[in-house]
């Protein structure tokens, strides 16, 4: 889907991991209700935070724990919330499967001197569960385990950025979330949506991606000569 573009001038491109790269039927609705079970024992309730993205939830929830509490308390908070989240996600790491053309993809940009970054809001040990068993190439790989603030808030990119030695404008963020389209365009970078997982073509629609493709290994096609 979508139109011929120039990609010419691409030096690197960030890629999200789950739904992008990877098959992983990991159950938000369990982790959720999961964390949200947490929060009564810290004298927490959802709200007004409700509209909030899990990780966000627990940003704020730390947020209030140390005005409140103090840090001991913050600390047990963020524990137990973690581990409610690495349970669900470590539990669907052992049943993914790449997507079909992206290890090769991967491995054509690195070879035609293109550098490749993974940026997940998973945990590292589940992202390294999983390549573990499929291997993938890449310069860089931030899970939220690696930076202080994950997209969509513009750090976890411009982190990879730095990282990769590339400029916004000569990268591609490529996700299968319109969060992943939107932090790429705050940053700078063109921006790529696949429709591998839970977002049909209709919620891209306002982040106004430069390319919507079926599948991650269509890129191949618009990046490697």
């Amino acid at each position: 889907m979508g139109t011929k573009l120039d990609f010419a001038d691409i030096d690197a491109v960030l890629f999200d991991f789950d739904g992008t790269l990877v098959h992983l039927n990991i159950d938000f609705s369990q982790m959720r209700a999961d964390v949200e079970a947490v929060l009564p024992r810290y004298d927490l309730s959802t709200g007004e935070l409700s509209a909030l993205y899990t990780l966000e939830l627990i940003e704020e929830c730390v947020r209030i724990l140390a005005e409140r509490d103090g840090e001991k308390i913050v600390a047990a908070f963020l524990r137990d919330t973690e581990a409610a989240m690495v349970a669900i996600e470590m539990g669907a790491a052992g049943a993914a499967e790449m997507h079909p053309g992206a290890p090769e993809l991967l491995e054509a940009l690195q070879r035609q001197g293109i550098k490749v970054g993974i940026v997940t809001r998973n945990c590292r040990a589940a992202v390294e569960h999983i390549l573990g068993r499929n291997t993938l190439t890449y310069d860089v790989l931030l899970t939220r385990d690696d930076v202080v603030a994950v997209k969509p808030d513009p750090e976890h990119l411009l982190t990879a950025l730095r990282l990769l030695g590339v400029e916004p404008g000569r990268t591609l963020m490529v996700g299968d979330h319109p969060m992943d389209v939107r932090a790429g365009r705050v940053v700078g970078t063109k921006t790529v949506a696949v429709l591998t997982g839970y977002s049909p073509v209709e919620r891209f629609a306002p982040e106004n991606p430069d390319l919507i493709l079926e599948q991650v290994g269509e890129l191949g096609t618009y990046l490697i000569t």
